[in-house]
């Protein structure tokens, strides 16, 4: 059951996935070519500003999910009821803390760009309102789609979220074809997180009509509460370390890189770069995303040996998917960008391109550890790696911004990720969840990093020599450097006992489909 559960998940979620992720390169495409610098500036340090007000959410959401494994899985809909009553009551708290906060940085926004933008004074002000609307008006909704995360039917929110960011991506092509309009481009946006949310929000009532019983709600008893406060503490500096790592990068290039220098390095890497490093990685993310609920089910009924048999597969498939997106990427990434996407103004040099997907590939190696750490709920343990990897990330990033610009920022985080959070993620997760040595686990990330970058080398020496360009090129060098990581990958382990029992699941897993189908 937890394995249909997790492929019905993981389904849904990639073809949804799959097809926003299309429809937002058009849009982001179009919006690239057809709007003057500024707004591309604009649309970066904006959206990295709204992710860090998003630390106000405090990992809340994270630590009442793990609280409701246990209820759904009893059906206590009586502690569900409790729960789910606070963190309505948190998440409004918070959607209107978002807003307030962000009206009082309106007298400040200039100061985010180390020149002038070409945009008045008036509409960033109108855009940044915009995009706080956005941020803020989602908390209203959106706790009720936490308690269908973590009862396994994750499918059901990934249905709506994809369709209603799918017809967003369109009106927005729409938009941009018709009126080049920044503001209505954002408005597209603003009515498609408020409609998605409240779907869902509506969809929960129907799935759990005990949420709108009318009998008194009873107070969460004193160690579920404890359990709560330890966790929420532990992901405050969790979510501090989240906040520096991607949306503050961004932020520190903006204002370290004059935009007489270099006018387009944050849109360059501070949106079109990482939209599709981060856009890659909610691909491969729907993996480990998929099977949490279910890992926080299997810690509940499985042994300790069991768990790490699982740990081991989950990592073999972790370290496989980012290899075989990670190499085609490092073959393509600038082709793509110059030729069929926003144009050779936003090319990144070779070198920072490698270190832009080198980070891809290092963050996404921890996937599978992080699933595992927050099915555990191990928050509390792996707090202070949020502590040393914030600052680390900040040190690094702000000294080395000013000798290598976008290069020592990507550096930054990648010593930070290798050095701070791969380390101390591992030994937290093997210590206090799988009870046992983390060496092995560290060889492995070893050589499945050593192996990805010789094939990495390997892809790009022989798709330089191919004399293609445009699609044709795109196409062509892409499969070339999938087909190298893939096979490169899987000859080496086709023996191991990681590749068979990949090979045994999805064998089960076809026969449950047949068996559905008669």
């Amino acid at each position: 059951m937890r394995l249909h559960h997790s492929a019905r998940n993981l389904a849904v979620s990639w073809g949804g996935q799959a097809l926003f992720l299309v429809t937002n390169l058009v849009a982001l495409g179009i919006f690239g070519r057809q709007m003057p610098e500024g707004a591309n500036t604009v649309m970066a340090v904006f959206t990295s500003l709204l992710a860090t007000l998003s630390l106000a959410e405090l990992g809340i959401g994270s630590a009442i999910i793990y609280a409701l494994y246990e209820p759904l899985a009893k059906h206590d809909t009586e502690k569900i009821r409790s729960l789910m009553r606070l963190f309505r009551r948190a998440y409004i708290c918070i959607g209107i803390g978002i807003f307030l906060v962000g009206c009082v940085l309106l007298p400040f926004l200039q100061e985010l760009f180390d020149g002038d933008v070409g945009i008045s004074l008036f509409d960033l002000r109108l855009y940044f309102i915009c995009y706080l609307v956005n941020s803020s008006i989602s908390y209203f909704f959106s706790y009720k789609g936490a308690l269908i995360q973590a009862d396994q039917q994750k499918y059901i929110l990934a249905l709506y979220q994809y369709g209603f960011q799918v017809l967003m991506n369109i009106a927005q092509i729409i938009v941009l074809l018709l009126t080049q309009s920044f503001l209505l481009f954002l408005v597209c946006q603003v009515a498609s997180t408020f409609l998605q949310n409240l779907f869902i929000y509506l969809r929960a009532n129907r799935m759990y009509p005990y949420l709108l019983g009318r009998s008194e709600i009873q107070p969460i008893d004193p160690p579920t509460l404890a359990t709560i406060k330890k966790n929420v503490a532990a992901l405050v500096m969790h979510k501090l370390a989240y906040v520096i790592s991607t949306p503050a990068s961004t932020l520190i290039i903006s204002m370290g890189i004059p935009l007489s220098v270099n006018p387009t390095a944050a849109a360059s890497y501070g949106y079109y770069y990482t939209t599709i490093a981060l856009s890659l990685t909610r691909v491969m993310d729907q993996i480990f995303d998929a099977i949490v609920a279910s890992v926080g089910n299997l810690a509940v009924t499985e042994s300790s040996a069991r768990q790490l048999e699982v740990f081991k597969t989950a990592f073999f498939v972790n370290a496989f998917a980012y290899t075989v997106t990670a190499v085609p990427l490092l073959c393509v990434f600038n082709l793509f960008v110059s030729e069929l996407w926003v144009g050779p103004n936003y090319v990144l040099p070779v070198p920072v391109t490698a270190l832009v997907v080198a980070l891809y590939f290092l963050k996404g190696m921890r996937s599978a550890g992080l699933s595992f750490t927050n099915a555990y709920g191990l928050y509390w343990f792996t707090r202070w790696k949020a502590v040393l990897e914030t600052a680390v990330l900040l040190v690094l990033s702000l000294t080395l911004v000013h000798f290598f610009e976008i290069a020592g920022v990507l550096a930054a985080g990648i010593i930070t990720t290798v050095c701070v959070s791969a380390i101390y993620e591992g030994v937290m997760l093997f210590r206090h969840g799988l009870k046992t040595s983390s060496r092995g686990y560290f060889v492995s990330f070893a050589l499945y990093t050593l192996l990805a970058c010789g094939l990495a080398v390997a892809a790009c020496g022989l798709t330089a020599l191919i004399p293609l360009s445009g699609i044709a090129g795109f196409l062509v060098k892409g499969i070339c450097g999938l087909l190298i990581a893939a096979g490169g990958f899987i000859v080496p382990f086709c023996r191991s006992r990681e590749f068979a029992e990949c090979v045994a699941m999805a064998h089960r897993l076809m026969t449950s489909v047949r068996a559905r189908r008669q």
